[in-house]
């Protein structure tokens, strides 16, 4: 902003030798606050963007947290309905599993580098524990109808995916490195508790 000083030519005087001063000063008068804040900056959209993210990466890990909640025990009176149960828990798991998977490889790209960091190793752990249970299901369901050791590793394998799943489950400690993901995890719906 340019200074202009009265003189004693009055008012409207001093009005025109100071219009004159700026323009042969080369200042502009101030844009109109209304001009300065038609676009939306950089930040605010790179805020919502990390929000909308973050939204993605912690909804696939409450949905799957949710689905294990409902996941039922094995039960029976005879090695065969053992079997069974045992089948249709793994199946139950198999599909949440898979679920998180998906949700996760929907994603796009993390804002940061950091939060394609922990997609990756997240990704990563729910595919591994995803591929474990299909694998030990499958075993069981082609097992004779009172194999119990085929029983025993398709709990192996439920053990095995589980500890891999554990390793999974808070998408905001992941983040903690990236300012803008810890920031936008604060406001994103889907990573309240």
């Amino acid at each position: 902003m340019c200074a202009a000083h009265k003189t004693t030519a009055g008012i409207l005087g001093a009005a025109g030798i100071a219009l004159a001063a700026t323009v042969l000063a080369g200042c502009a008068p101030d844009p109109a606050p209304a001009a300065a804040q038609a676009s939306p900056s950089p930040s605010l959209t790179e805020s919502v963007v990390a929000v909308a993210w973050m939204n993605g990466f912690c909804g696939a890990v409450k949905d799957f947290i949710e689905g294990n909640n409902k996941m039922t025990s094995a039960t029976g009176e005879t090695v065969e309905a053992i079997k069974k149960s045992t089948s249709d828990q793994l199946g139950h798991y198999a599909t949440v599993l898979n679920k998180t998977v998906d949700g996760l490889g929907a994603l796009p790209a993390a804002p940061v580098p950091a939060g394609e960091t922990a997609k990756k190793d997240f990704l990563g752990k729910y595919t591994s524990a995803r591929d474990k249970i299909v694998k030990a299901k499958a075993d069981l369901d082609a097992a004779g109808r009172n194999d119990t050791a085929a029983q025993a590793r398709a709990v192996e394998g439920l053990i095995s995916a589980q500890k891999d799943t554990h390793g999974a489950l808070d998408p905001v400690a992941a983040i903690l490195g990236a300012p803008e993901l810890k920031t936008a995890a604060a406001t994103a719906e889907r990573c309240r508790p």
